[in-house]
């Protein structure tokens, strides 16, 4: 069960440290964000919600948890990205009309906690605030660069460099994320990275 809190601060004041932290915003920016965004809560394994009552439209910034992306090709559950506290996730929205082949959908792999973030606000936020504008570019620079990072993985031919690369680049998950989820998300058979892992820890004993 999802549960839905307006009290998203003092635990907000995470994602006010974040932005100001990329670039630093004047008190009337600070206090929109406070009343404009709110706090959900997600279980364990369970899919984020649509948030149909706002359009289903907006970002998340996890506040605490872990959080997969995946798509479905043919019924088969493909993971397109993971990511943990302190980032923020969604669907960055095409300047033109194009649709997604396939729609991500976004499951917590812990107990979660998520800020949300409604488009309507974010563009409200950009008209009255240019200095906001600035900030956007910045999180889409990080955005891009981390997607950049993924595609770059996914090419690697080794299973063993592509686990080894994961290790590196993403060591606050790296031990939190279960066996078939890093195993899809790395591009290989949950038996290739039992193998490559069994392998690794041998080596760490030799």
């Amino acid at each position: 069960m999802i549960d839905m809190m307006t009290d998203a601060y003092d635990e907000g004041d995470a994602f006010i440290k974040y932005l100001n932290e990329l670039q630093p915003l004047r008190k009337e920016i600070i206090d929109r964000v406070k009343k404009e965004t709110f706090k959900i809560v997600v279980r364990k394994n369970e899919i984020l919600p649509e948030l149909n009552h706002i359009n289903g439209d907006c970002l998340f910034f996890i506040l605490k948890g872990l959080v997969r992306a995946f798509i479905l090709d043919e019924g088969k559950d493909i993971t397109a990205w993971l990511t943990a506290e302190n980032q923020m996730i969604g669907k960055i929205r095409n300047p033109g009309t194009l649709v997604p082949t396939y729609p991500e959908q976004y499951q917590a792999l812990e107990d979660s906690e998520l800020l949300i973030l409604p488009y309507r606000f974010i563009d409200d936020l950009y008209v009255k605030f240019p200095e906001t504008n600035i900030l956007a570019r910045k999180l889409l620079a990080i955005h891009y660069h981390t997607s950049q990072e993924r595609s770059v993985l996914s090419r690697i031919p080794s299973a063993e460099i592509r686990y080894k690369q994961f290790q590196a680049g993403f060591p606050a998950i790296k031990s939190r994320v279960p066996l078939k989820f890093l195993a899809s998300y790395l591009g290989m058979r949950i038996e290739t990275l039992s193998r490559v892992r069994k392998k690794e820890k041998l080596q760490a004993k030799a």
